[in-house]
This record gives structure tokens, sequence and C-alpha cells, in this order.
């Protein structure tokens, strides 16, 4: 019975009472509980307990280079792989420093310390080297491998301001119940229609019995950000099953209405009002499909007046090559098979396209006109080298943080977003580039790097 009654609070991990933190969280009277890594393997397993008690709310960790070693050591394993799975399904973040990331280290500082400190004992100095000297490759290596099996969502940090402002916004999101979070570029195709589908979703959020969730978010000249905020009813794991009966019952109001009407009956029980649900989702939806089919159309004929265009430039027959060349341009451009957020959303996903046609042109041009029409469609025409490089990675390594990952190279490019949100974006993106290891050339991931920290000086 107590434990039930126990409002569910914020966990801890790692952080160090007295902190900007928890100062945050005393100042909004919103409950606690804090425990560390840097402990043996029995305070471990008071830390699963508390994450099974159905009482924590969201986590915030901050990894040491001794709770790295902690984790990837034998005496930890048979406690450490359930504790990282039951953070991964929580609102979560994790931060660690970006030298212990990236296994840099100043010695000076080491030298600093002891000489603020004068004479100081085996324990202080392993405390020390135990926060502050990165773990080896291969324990980092193994510990990036268990965080990212179990969806870690690991941010680097090199000052405890930096860290601050992280956490406060993650605070406010977890406070907020933020449930989905999109960046979508002005230029991409379909970022218009995305609006309009994400309006009618949450129209039928609500109508389902979801009345606790909210529309948020802002734009700026270069895109937008779209916000989906829940009550308790409604957690962010959910949202894909509700992405999914909602793309379904659009199929079905314009394929069988009859249909669409029954799986209304335990949300809506007056006959006519379903009826009348589903004739003006049925209208929404055909009329979407139109919109579709009209910003595709103007899109393949703008792309094609441009490409014409350089065709002629190059002393190439242009009406010899036209159809061939309207083949080409056709099959980049995606046609949206379902009416779905995620499909309409990631109309720039990693799966790539499938090219069917064979141009008569020189490779080079054909190579050129594939790349003036993904970023096109991508909405990456305005976007630097160095961005699309990090967003062509991110598609070949992203795995399942891939859309958000892209999200957040876009949003760091875009001056007039929220300050916050591009010192996230940015962290977030070094972090991934922190985990590349031997995948990627040291130099590429270097020069990303370099790229990252010119972007933002917070």
């Amino acid at each position: 019975m107590g434990s039930a009654a126990e409002p569910r609070s914020f966990l801890l991990i790692g952080s160090q009472r007295g902190d900007s933190v928890t100062a945050k969280l005393r100042a909004l009277g919103i409950p606690y509980k804090i425990k560390l890594l840097e402990s043996n393997p029995e305070n471990w397993e008071t830390i699963l307990q508390i994450l099974d008690s159905g009482n924590v709310k969201a986590i915030i960790a901050r990894l040491s280079s001794l709770a790295f070693e902690h984790i990837s050591s034998a005496a930890y394993q048979a406690v450490a792989p359930n504790i990282l799975e039951r953070i991964g399904k929580l609102p979560h973040i994790a931060f660690t420093h970006e030298d212990t990331l990236s296994g840099d280290f100043d010695a000076d500082r080491l030298g600093a310390y002891l000489g603020i400190r004068g004479e100081i004992n085996d324990e202080m100095q392993q405390l020390f080297l135990g926060q502050y000297m990165p773990p080896s490759a291969e324990v980092r290596e193994t510990v990036g491998r268990m965080l990212s099996e179990h969806a870690i969502n690991l941010i680097p940090y090199s000052t405890n301001a930096e860290l601050s402002v992280l956490a406060s916004n993650f605070i406010d999101d977890a406070e907020k119940n933020l449930l989905f979070r999109v960046y979508v570029p002005s230029g991409r195709l379909y970022a218009a229609e995305a609006e309009k589908l994400l309006s009618l979703f949450h129209d039928w959020l609500q109508r389902g019995g979801r009345s606790g969730v909210r529309r948020d978010g802002y734009k700026t000249a270069a895109g937008q950000v779209f916000e989906f905020l829940g009550g308790e009813s409604l957690q962010k794991g959910d949202l894909a099953a509700e992405f999914s009966d909602f793309s379904a019952f659009l199929e079905l109001c314009v394929d069988d209405p009859s249909a669409a009407e029954e799986s209304l009956g335990s949300l809506v029980s007056d006959r006519r009002a379903r009826s009348q649900m589903v004739a003006r989702y049925s209208r929404e939806v055909r009329r979407l499909h139109l919109d579709l089919k009209h910003e595709r159309e103007a899109r393949l004929l703008s792309l094609r007046h441009e490409i014409e265009a350089e065709v002629l430039d190059l002393g190439a027959d242009g009406p010899a090559n036209s159809t061939a060349l309207d083949g080409l341009v056709g099959s980049l451009v995606p046609k949206p098979r379902r009416i779905t957020p995620e499909s309409i959303l990631a109309v720039d996903s990693a799966s790539g396209y499938h090219r069917s046609v064979t141009v008569n042109l020189n490779p080079q041009f054909v190579t050129a006109i594939e790349s003036t029409v993904l970023q096109n469609v991508q909405g990456t025409v305005n976007l630097g080298p160095e961005p699309q490089q990090l967003i062509e990675l991110i598609r070949q390594h992203g795995g399942p943080e891939a859309s958000e990952l892209e999200s957040a190279v876009h949003e760091l490019e875009d001056e007039d977003a929220r300050t916050v949100d591009r010192l996230t974006a940015r962290q977030r993106l070094k972090g991934f580039l922190g985990r590349m290891g031997s995948a990627v050339e040291g130099a590429a991931v270097s020069a990303l790097q370099t790229y990252l920290e010119s972007k933002l000086n917070l």
C-alpha cells in the first residue's frame, strides 16, 4: 500500500548532492533520490530495486570513468545489464565527460589537483583518477556497445555549466511529459503536409480519450519543431502504437467506412457521431492525398527545369534524353505509399532508394543529378559540406537513432532555433561521433568534431 501511494520521483544516478540538478528539482518541488555508481555491486542491487519499484518518473545519470570500469567489469555483470535495460525503458538522459568518451586526458589537471590538495592519501588519489582518468579503449568500446544495446541516450559534456543547462532542459521536458519531438526543415518534400497530418493525429488522440495530449513547438524561417506533450495516461513508448492505430484508422476511413465506424465503438458511443467523424476524416485523407500528389508534381517540374538547363549547358541533347531524364528524376522523388506520420516525416529516411532507370548521359552528370534531387527532397540544399557529411554518416551508422540525429543536424544549423535546443543537438551529435570508434576514419571524425565545436559557443 505504501509503495503504491509513493509519488513518482526522479532518480539521480551518479549525481552529487548540492549540484544545480538537485537545486532545480527542489525549487520545483519534485521528489528525487540519489544513488552512486562509484560503489559496490550490493549498492547497485538497491538501484535495481528502485528502478523496479514503478515509482521512477525519469532518470538523470552521470557516468564517470570509474562507472565505465564497473559497468564493463565481471564483478558487476550480474546487475549492470539489468540496470541499463531498465534505464533504457524510462525517460532518461545520461551524461559523461567528453574526455571519458574520447579517451583524452590532460595530465596537468592531475598535477594541479595534487598541488592544490598538498599531501593526499592513496584513497583520495584513486577517487580523483576514477572520476577523471579516461577508461581504456577496450572499456569504452564495451560500455558503448552495452549502452547502445539498451538504447541509452548518452550525452557528453565539457563543463559543469553545460551539463546544468542540458539537465535543466531534460527536467523541463520530463515534467511536460514530452512524447515526441522532430525538426522538419522547411524545404523538405511534404513538410507542409506533415503539419496537416500531425494536426489530424492530435485531433484523433483527443477524440479517443487522450485529452491530456497537447501539441507544441515553434517555427523559424528554416524549419519547424513539432512536439507532442502528454499527461500520465500516455507515455513516450506508447506513441508508436498510437501512430500505427491512427494510420490504420485513416486507411479504413477511405477503404471501408463501415469498418472505420465499428473501430470507434469503444471510443465514440453515439452512432451518428461516429458516422460524422469517419466522413470528416475520409474527406481530410482524400484532400491530403491530393495535396501530396500536387506537391510531388510541383517538385518534379521545378527539378526538371533546373536540370534541363544544366544538361544544355553541358551540350547534351536535351529532347533526346528528356524521357529518360524524367524517369531518373521521378525515381528519386518518393511517392507517399501510405499516409502515416512516419512515412511523411521520414521522407529522407536512411533506407535510401533504388534507381530503376538507365540514362544515356555522362555518369558524373548523372551522379550530380542524383545529388541535386536528393538534397532538394531532403531539405538539405542549404547545408554546408560538413553537415551533409554528418547526415550521410548518420544514415550509415545511426541505427534506431538516425531520424532523431538528422533532426539534430538541422536544428543545430538553424540559427533561429532555441539556444538550449541547439546545444542539446550539438552534444548529442558529439556523442554519436564519439561512439563511432574504428567504424569511421579518425581524420573524418576529427574534422566533424571541429565543425561541431565551431557551431556554438555556450
